[in-house]
């Protein structure tokens, strides 16, 4: 397993269009928006993919699923000592049997990802103007990048504010004068804006969430973007939230956690 330079990533970019579910995590890490890792087996010909999104705690296999030495160098480093924490998918589902051992042998669990299509005329019709009463709606700026906190949030998915500002939308609720919620771009690729949210404990459950994504949406499609969603399965409170601003289920496929070895 050979660590790919950052100058040779490209040649990941056409095996990974072949993969039929949303990746934009990896591709972030391909064009440098993100920090992170990609793994191959061979630098001249390679086949089987290992790319590792560094903040996002995302990891995606796929290529050559057969391939034993590959397979066992994977084993051997997902075993290592303070070893972060990642959520993995893979494709194609030719992975599933090596990653079913490793969940067989309490090395990770399996569970679900879903991917969402956005539904415009479902969310125009079940989303309105919200009363602002008790908090603004701002836009998100890069002064903001390094202070909003959560585990979903700008600076986990950006490598720096420079690329925040460049590339990213968002809109932050304030309460009192501080960030109670953000939604924001997470990825931008091929014309897909996928929506990240973090709502700060003591301001959830209020509908903050639903106001920043509107604004967020709104965005996205004033300006001929489509808006991304994707979630675990188990995620009860992005589930809900997706559907109520009119994301339908589109696909579902096994999602596994990987525990950080201490």
């Amino acid at each position: 397993m050979i660590q790919l330079d950052e100058s040779k990533y490209e040649i990941l970019l056409s095996p990974l269009k072949r993969v039929g579910f949303n990746t934009f995590f990896a591709r972030s890490v391909i064009a440098g928006h993100a920090e992170g890792k990609v793994f191959v087996d061979s630098v001249n010909n390679p086949k089987s993919f290992y790319a590792v999104h560094s903040y996002g705690k995302m990891s995606l296999l796929f290529g050559d699923a057969g391939n034993e030495r590959f397979n066992n160098e994977l084993t051997a480093y997902f075993g290592q000592k303070n070893r972060r924490d990642e959520w993995l998918q893979a494709h194609p589902r030719a992975w599933d049997a090596w990653l079913d051992g490793l969940a067989n042998a309490k090395k990770a669990v399996r569970y679900s990802r879903l991917n969402f299509a956005f539904d415009r005329e479902e969310y125009k019709k079940n989303n309105h103007e919200i009363n602002l009463n008790d908090y603004s709606i701002i836009p998100t700026t890069a002064d903001m990048f390094n202070s909003i906190d959560g585990s979903v949030v700008p600076k986990a998915f950006w490598r720096d504010e420079r690329l925040f500002s460049q590339y990213c939308a968002g809109f932050t609720a304030m309460v009192n004068g501080k960030p109670a919620a953000t939604a924001f771009t997470s990825y931008l690729h091929d014309g897909c804006l996928e929506i990240g949210i973090e709502t700060a404990e003591g301001h959830r459950g209020k509908g903050l969430a639903r106001a920043v994504c509107m604004a967020l949406i709104n965005y996205s499609l004033a300006n001929n973007l489509e808006p991304v969603w994707s979630c675990r399965l188990e995620n009860a409170a992005s589930v809900n939230l997706a559907k109520k601003l009119g994301f339908r289920e589109s696909l579902r496929l096994p999602y596994y956690h990987v525990p950080a070895q201490i």
